[in-house]
Formats: structure tokens, C-alpha cells, sequence
């Protein structure tokens, strides 16, 4: 099956994720200062990267910069933006569950709203090649609503072919899988965002 994501331009993703009702972009980017700044990691990769929202609160104590992304175009658009302004920075076009991740080792995996889209398992363990002992993954997981859909609709039509693919994850099932591939939990909390929508902020350390 094509990937639902190849087809999808980065002005729609963008687009739809700024929106009111979706609200999505702030709260990653927030997230990912957060934790840049709580780990302050010499290294940082970020899985599904996009556009780089967030890589402008990268500081220069992080040397190293890795976005990945399953789609070129997201990638050429990170470039464009953010290949002047970061030192060693590196790009990678990848289907992380399936594709070997072609960099080396990481302090901090960050991915926020991918693992609702792959499987758990081939992913874990492909990250799990790239983290270091004793380095952190942080995972987004969107939680179930009672009162609005999974896939907020808007007026961008291409983002509603993720519905095909999306697929919530409760906690526990994804820390089950972390722990097979060598993560062990140390923290957990619920974001909720203005939108009402929910989610779990999970932290991992590499065994």
C-alpha cells in the first residue's frame, strides 16, 4: 500500500497541524523545548521531522542534529530552513519501521505523533539501534477523545487519507513494546491542549 503520507504536501500538514481546532504544532514544538532543555542532550534525533517545527529551539549545546522524515519533501523543506542556521546537521529519508536508520547512535530520540501511524514493534527496534545506552526516547501519543474524532477534519483534504492509517495507542501497549526493544519507562504525564484533545508525553531511557 502507498503510504498515505507521500501524498500529502507540507503546506496541508502545516497548514492543517497551526489550525485553532487542531492546535498540534505548538504543543510539539513546546514538548520539544521542554525536553531539550530538561536533558540537554550533546545529541538529538527527531523522528518525522516535517518542516523542523521546533528545530528553532535547538541550542548550540546540542552538536549534533538528525531529523528523519518518510517523505522527501518534508525533508528538502527542513533543509531549506534550517541547514544555515544548525551546526551539523543531517537529514534522512526513511520509513522507520521498516528501513535501517542510517546514523549514528543519539542522546534523545524525540517523536512526537508517529507511532499512531507505524508498527510498534519494528519501529521500537529500529530505534532503539540509534539511542545510546542510557539515552532518552520521548514519545507523543495522542489519547482516544469522547466528544471529537481521532483525525480533526478541516478544510485540507489531503490529511483525511491518514485516516486509513491511524491508530490510537494506549500507554501501556507502547511501553510494553519499548520494553521488549531495551527502553524502560521513567516517566509519564497528560497534555491537554486547547483543542481538548489529549496526550500522553512518555519518557524512555535506553537500557
Amino acid at each position: 500500500m502507498n503510504n498515505p503520507w507521500l501524498n500529502i504536501p507540507i503546506s496541508d500538514y502545516e497548514s492543517h497541524m497551526a489550525l485553532p481546532t487542531v492546535d498540534q504544532s505548538s504543543m510539539t514544538a513546546d514538548e520539544f523545548s521542554r525536553v531539550l532543555s530538561q536533558f540537554t542532550p550533546e545529541s538529538v534525533a527527531v523522528i518525522g521531522c516535517a518542516g523542523g517545527n521546533g528545530f528553532d529551539a535547538i541550542p548550540a549545546s546540542t552538536r549534533r542534529v538528525v531529523g528523519v522524515d518518510i517523505n522527501p519533501g518534508y525533508v528538502a523543506r527542513a533543509r531549506e530552513r534550517y541547514e544555515e542556521r544548525l551546526l551539523n546537521l543531517e537529514f534522512h529519508v526513511a520509513d522507520v519501521q521498516a528501513d535501517p536508520l542510517a546514523f549514528d547512535p543519539v542522546d534523545l530520540i524525540f517523536a512526537s505523533l508517529v507511532f499512531e501511524y507505524v508498527s510498534l514493534a519494528e519501529t521500537l527496534e529500529n530505534l532503539s539501534r540509534v539511542c545510546r545506552p542510557g539515552g532518552r526516547l520521548v514519545a507523543l501519543l495522542q489519547q482516544p477523545s469522547e466528544t471529537m474524532t481521532s483525525l480533526t477534519p478541516s478544510p485540507y483534504r489531503s490529511i483525511q487519507s491518514l485516516s486509513q492509517l491511524m491508530r490510537l495507542i494506549p500507554p501501556s501497549e507502547f511501553t510494553g513494546h519499548a520494553e521488549s526493544a531495551g527502553f524502560a519507562l521513567e516517566s509519564g504525564r497528560i497534555v491537554t491542549i486547547r483543542s481538548g484533545k489529549s496526550f500522553a508525553v512518555q519518557v524512555y531511557c535506553r537500557t
